[in-house]
């Protein structure tokens, strides 16, 4: 028996040692701007998830300030590759599928009640 709890704890060990150095060695989007702030460029290499997660950072692209003219934005994309790629954008939000949910609880709801009446009936 002991021999098996060792192994399950050993087992445990090494799980919550993997997803730990998963999470330690992503760069988080304060740290890609770090090293293009401090000269202009970015030095490092990063993954491409982890400078696609600096392009959507509200903080960054909102209130950093970078130094050069260049900006952070396009030395990010020059690193992705996609330099000189027109995006297509983003639709604006219009609330259409904030109503869509609201009508389907609505409708859950309603099938909820009719449910409970029939249920009262019967019994």
């Amino acid at each position: 028996m002991t021999k098996m709890r060792s192994i399950a704890v050993l087992g445990v060990v090494t799980l919550l040692a993997l997803m730990t150095v998963s999470t330690a060695a992503s760069a988080s989007p304060r740290e890609i701007y770090a090293d293009f702030a401090d000269n202009g460029r970015l030095d490092q290499t990063y993954s491409a998830s982890d400078l696609r997660k600096a392009l959507a950072d509200t903080t960054i692209q909102g209130y950093g300030k970078p130094t050069v003219k260049a900006g952070l934005r396009p030395a990010i994309q020059k690193q992705l590759g996609v330099v000189g790629k027109s995006s297509g954008g983003t639709l604006p939000f219009t609330g259409v599928d904030l109503a869509l949910l609201t009508a389907g609880a609505g409708l859950l709801l309603l099938f909820g009640l009719g449910f409970r009446r029939l249920g009262r009936a019967r019994s």
